[in-house]
């Protein structure tokens, strides 16, 4: 899915890494607006990380809009502390300690 599938953007952080060339790099994290689900109960919450990785629009669940905005929000901790790992530890949050990235 592309960028545009995420609707209504609701919050935003903004993450760096240092890559191989010694470049600065934005990360951007979009959270979407939780909707009601489609095809099935409850309802759906998108998010995008995007400067790293697949970029792709990506879907937390839950059964009302709160639990999917928290479902999402688990997921993208979860999401970027994999990407921290594959790219050596090298993101950053400027909101925090070095190796912070603000999530739980």
């Amino acid at each position: 899915m592309g960028f545009e599938s995420i609707g209504e953007i609701i919050a935003t952080r903004r993450l760096h890494f240092i890559d191989e060339s010694n470049y600065k790099r934005t990360v951007s994290v979009f959270v979407g607006k939780p909707q009601e689900s489609q095809d099935s109960v409850g309802y759906d919450c998108p998010f995008q990380v995007i400067g790293i990785g697949t970029q792709e629009t990506l879907f937390a669940r839950g059964l009302d809009s709160i639990h999917a905005l928290q479902s999402a929000m688990i997921l993208v901790a979860a999401h970027l502390h994999q990407l921290n790992d594959e790219i050596g530890g090298k993101l950053s949050w400027e909101g925090g300690p070095q190796g912070e990235l603000g999530f739980l």
